[in-house]
């Protein structure tokens, strides 16, 4: 409870922040803010707060300025990119009026870039511009985010390390709230640079004074060390819930029940352990979730069939200090079977073929049935352009890259069903090692009419027919990391004790598995760095072997899956220790896939 007690103070200083932000600019004022950032926004302050600091009106940002707007004081607030502020230049541009004074805050730094595009619009001096970084927005207990999506693309796939700083002012800020962390194992190039950055932070603005540090291991990890736990089809009941619907900042969007015949009205809930039921069902496989909903409905049914034989002081006590509970624990009910229902109709029919597909590429057999399977789905349109691209990416990913035959036929087929302008998109996906061609292809399956073609096909085709061993990178990590469960077969889906649950028992998430070997001190920090995976660091570089953490930050550099999370909350219930996960973002593969495209 300490540490949570702690971490809720992360919103106070972001709302700190904000608000002396906002004092610079005394007097009334309207705030236009980039759709992208209103969830977050809501996450930090209300609508309240910002009264009090002469915020009058709220508008959206879109291509028109406020037409209603008689204050005399504009200010904008966007992500730190060029496209948002030539939009904001546009907007000021366009109206030409004198009499208002503009101000720009920038989310969650300034560039040189923006500077360069007002100078170039004629706004440089005219459009004032503000700096504002929030803190890590607590999604729910023990889960905190920056939600920052955008660095994911900017970073694995432009190289655009803009967003850096910020990622490890966020380390910085944590390890001052929690103290500094004993020990600090970074996994992935980026991770590293993330480290040095906090490590002059320290030196330049102080670390924390605190005698006893709630940290004993921080782990910082790119999401490129662990793109499987990203593609694979989750099994719990968030993780579905994020890649049916789509959780923004920790509020899902759903059917109103309410709406007309044909209207498609949504209304936000968000997701929160302060929910009874969300709490209780949020980690379970979403096999054990209907029943559950439906067992605590016939519980309400029960009590409102008591409710209605009370004498009269049983009822006024009832409706005191009762009814408004039984009123919320209701509509959440209503929320989460709809949700439940959501689920089961968009991707019900093929849970249990994707899963076998899944397990037949992780464990590298049967490659012909799944390149079959994956073209069926193309070419009937079955799960969609993400579903597809996503599963072409795991037959690559798990098999060292694609024969070429497969690659051709399967990029072909793929641009043919769903359009050629997604072919910058597939470059994108080479170039992050997602969807390559494997190194020991034989023959290149590009050009026809040759011999050497010929037999290199006919070489493919008998290697997938007859199943020849292939010992790929993906292959041989898991089997030194154990990431497939032991006991696949008796796993108990109601009571788990193993984490690779969240995914029905394929796969065990690296990180997840790094973890609790180290809490069970089945490997040390000098077995991962030297032997297991490659580019990993730990400081200090001599961290004693005796060193047994207690509590650990997981920070997520390009995004974590609601399916991870579920894993190390059942790590911390069956092992005692402490977990907070901390990422840039909460991904899934579909996000993960389309922020490439």
């Amino acid at each position: 409870m300490q540490i949570d007690g702690r971490l809720s103070a992360l919103r106070e200083l972001s709302q700190l922040r904000l608000i002396a932000v906002l004092n610079q600019i005394p007097g009334r004022k309207d705030l236009i803010i980039d759709a992208s950032l209103m969830k977050a926004l809501d996450r930090i302050t209300g609508i309240s707060v910002l009264r009090k600091h002469d915020v009058d009106k709220v508008f959206k940002l879109d291509s028109n300025a406020p037409q209603n707007s008689t204050n005399t004081q504009r200010i904008y607030m966007i992500m730190s990119d060029l496209i948002s502020a030539k939009r904001v230049c546009d907007q000021v541009n366009a109206e030409q009026r004198k009499d208002v004074e503009y101000h720009l805050i920038v989310v969650p730094r300034k560039l040189a870039a923006i500077d360069h595009l007002l100078e170039e619009e004629g706004l440089w001096g005219r459009l004032k511009v503000h700096i504002f970084q929030w803190e890590p927005i607590q999604l729910d207990i023990g889960l905190i985010s920056l939600e920052l999506p955008s660095l994911f693309p900017q970073l694995f796939v432009d190289g655009d390390q803009t967003l850096l700083p910020s990622v490890a002012k966020s380390v910085w800020s944590l390890q001052m709230l929690l103290g500094r962390a004993q020990v600090t194992l970074t996994l992935g190039r980026y991770a590293k640079q993330i480290q040095a950055m906090t490590e002059l932070l320290i030196d330049q603005l102080g670390e924390s004074d605190r005698p006893q540090s709630d940290i004993g291991c921080m782990v910082i990890v790119d999401r490129d060390v662990d793109y499987a736990a990203a593609l694979l089809t989750p099994a719990t009941y968030t993780s579905l819930m994020d890649e049916v619907l789509g959780i923004k900042c920790g509020v899902v969007e759903l059917p109103k029940s309410d709406a007309k015949q044909g209207e498609k009205q949504t209304v936000g809930h968000q997701l929160s352990s302060e929910d009874e039921i969300y709490n209780q069902i949020k980690n379970r496989h979403f096999s054990n979730v209907f029943s559950f909903l439906s067992m605590k409905a016939k519980q309400l049914s029960n009590e409102a069939d008591h409710s209605r034989k009370m004498a009269l002081h049983e009822m006024k006590q009832y409706v005191t200090s009762q009814l408004k509970t039984v009123v919320a624990r209701k509509r959440a009910l209503a929320m989460h079977i709809a949700g439940c229902e959501a689920v089961i109709e968009s991707i019900g029919a093929r849970f249990e073929s994707l899963q076998d597909m899944e397990q037949n590429m992780l464990e590298g057999t049967n490659r012909r049935s799944v390149q079959t399977y994956i073209e069926e789905n193309v070419v009937t349109g079955g799960g969609g352009k993400l579903a597809n691209l996503r599963l072409m990416c795991l037959l690559s990913l798990t098999q060292d890259g694609l024969f070429s035959e497969d690659a051709w036929s399967l990029k072909n087929q793929f641009l043919h069903a769903y359009g050629y302008h997604l072919l910058p998109g597939l470059h994108n996906l080479e170039n992050l090692g997602l969807l390559s061609t494997s190194s020991g292809a034989l023959g290149s399956g590009l050009v026809t009419g040759s011999v050497g073609d010929a037999t290199g096909r006919l070489a493919n085709k008998v290697a997938q027919v007859v199943s020849l061993p292939k010992r790929s990178s993906f292959q041989v990590l898991r089997q030194k990391l154990k990431l497939f469960s032991s006991n696949r077969d008796d796993l108990n889906l109601k009571q788990p004790t193993d984490m690779s649950y969240v995914y029905g028992g394929a796969y065990i998430p690296v990180t997840c598995q790094l973890v609790h070997q180290i809490i069970k001190k089945e490997i040390s920090f000098d077995d991962i760095v030297n032997q297991l995976i490659p580019g990993s660091f730990v400081s200090p570089t001599k961290a004693s072997t005796d060193f047994l953490p207690r509590s650990f930050v997981i920070f997520f550099n390009g995004g974590v899956t609601y399916a991870e999370v579920a894993a190390f909350q059942l790590l911390e219930q069956i092992t005692g220790t402490r977990i907070i996960v901390a990422s840039t973002s909460v991904v899934n593969g579909s996000t993960l896939i389309n922020s490439v495209l």
